[in-house]
């Protein structure tokens, strides 16, 4: 059965858990997505609770504020490193040994065309210099780069570029991780400090197909539908390994393939069979329910999204089911990079605040007129913000 647009927006809203959010805490919100792309961490913790499930948002359990998520990263829940892609990312600390072996090499070959552009050279003693450092305890990477050149490894005029690929190296190596934050700034600490051994879903062994399949199965059911380009992008890897993987996958009955069509035409789409029959199944008339149906929304949903939230950045060949037809996809004007999306349409960028927004107001660039009922519901995902934040205030 194919499916349109609509459809497919819909199942990849409610996959990624920005409908009906039922995640128990950070992260397992993390863990369900594989990795969140997060060089914007607080507004990607911000998008990250709100795919929590309400009681976990509203008191009703421990509240879910700023500083909760600050600290559960502090603490090592969930680890922040460059991973995938040449950005840093989120991930569980069991899927950050396994991940790194199956694309660091792509993100290292990725960083070459920029070293050899800067005429970096090869960064391992300067990596052996951080390892060492970091077994004395946390530091920070102005720490870092200040023993870096007290070691003669560094010049002190050198670009800021240099220590950024040393750590980025340091990272992809598996030497450092992200450690506790130390007077407002990011620290690295010993990879293996945080990481428990092996390689969490795969044992004791490294096994690449074995891992392009587990990626995988770990990719679909938070994404709903994706075809093997919008993973390529998301992940880095090669189309050829990642078809690999796909046709052990649908031998296997895993994964289905699914043709788009109503502004998916000739998008070769992958579901997991429970996500695709889910989001096809027919609507039961409400005479054959025994319980009433959940009353729908009073008016239009709007998602205060980081500009790089998961439900934008999983996808590069068919994002388009998220274009709003009455405007052009927003572009970043500024300081405004983050995206409102209205009924899971991209209609508006936002501007990250100062400080809660107690008024329930955020800055907002709409890219068409707003309905009066929509400006209201910005102003209602407004006030949720600001509950959020204001305990990092209180605090």
């Amino acid at each position: 059965m194919s499916v349109d647009a609509v459809t497919v927006r819909a199942a990849r809203l409610r996959a990624q858990r920005l409908r009906e959010p039922d995640l128990p805490d950070l992260p397992s919100a993390v863990g369900h997505l594989l990795a969140v792309q997060g060089q914007e961490l607080r507004p990607t913790l911000w998008g990250l609770s709100r795919r929590l499930a309400p009681g976990a948002r509203t008191g009703e359990a421990p509240q879910v504020t700023e500083p909760v998520a600050l600290r559960a990263l502090d603490e090592g829940a969930f680890l922040r490193t460059h991973v995938l892609r040449p950005t840093w990312h989120l991930v569980r600390p069991d899927d950050a040994r396994w991940l790194l072996e199956l694309t660091a090499p792509r993100v290292a070959r990725t960083m070459a065309s920029t070293e050899k552009q800067w005429g970096l050279g090869d960064p391992t003693a300067a990596i052996d210099a951080v390892a060492d450092e970091v077994a004395l305890g946390a530091r920070t990477r102005p720490e870092l780069a200040a023993a870096l050149v007290a070691r003669g490894l560094v010049a002190d005029d050198a670009p800021g570029i240099v220590v950024t690929h040393v750590l980025m190296h340091a990272e992809l190596r598996c030497v450092v991780v992200s450690g506790p934050t130390a007077q407002g700034q990011h620290t690295y600490v010993p990879f293996d400090e945080r990481v428990p051994p092996g390689y969490g879903p795969l044992g004791g062994r490294f096994d690449r197909e074995a891992a392009v399949l587990e990626l995988w199965r770990r990719y679909l059911p938070g994404r709903a539908y994706a075809t093997a380009k919008d993973l390529g992008q998301w992940c880095g890897l090669t189309l050829a390994e990642l078809r690999a993987g796909l046709a052990v996958l649908l031998d296997t009955g895993e994964a289905v393939l699914v043709p788009g069509r109503d502004g998916l035409d000739g998008a070769a789409l992958v579901s997991t069979p429970e996500l695709h029959d889910a989001a096809t199944r027919p609507t039961v008339p409400q005479q054959d329910v025994a319980l009433p149906a959940a009353a729908p929304p009073s008016g239009p949903v709007v998602d205060l999204l980081c500009g790089y939230d998961e439900v934008l950045a999983s996808y590069r060949e068919t994002r388009g089911v998220l274009g709003d037809p009455r405007a052009p996809e927003p572009g970043r004007i500024g300081a405004f990079v983050h995206t409102v999306a209205v009924d899971g349409l991209l209609a508006a960028r936002w501007r990250w605040p100062a400080r809660p927004p107690h008024d329930g107001e955020v800055e907002v660039q709409w890219q068409r007129d707003p309905e009066p009922s929509e400006r209201a519901a910005v102003r209602q995902a407004a006030t949720a913000l600001a509950a959020y934040l204001d305990a990092a205030v209180a605090g």
